[in-house]
């Protein structure tokens, strides 16, 4: 299956590497990235419709 394959480690020149983890600050930044958006569309609409 495609989770056996990202479960064993790459080895690349006979060294491998931990897989990438999702950093406190990159969930922030992709938190307000799509709340800002969602915030502004959802204030438009309800300001249009009272």
């Amino acid at each position: 299956m495609v989770n056996d394959t990202m479960k064993t480690p790459v080895k690349i020149l006979g060294k491998t590497a931990p897989a990438a983890r999702m950093t406190k600050c990159a969930a922030l930044l992709i938190a307000t990235a799509l709340s800002v958006p969602t915030f502004i569309v959802l204030t438009v609409i309800d300001l249009l419709i009272l």
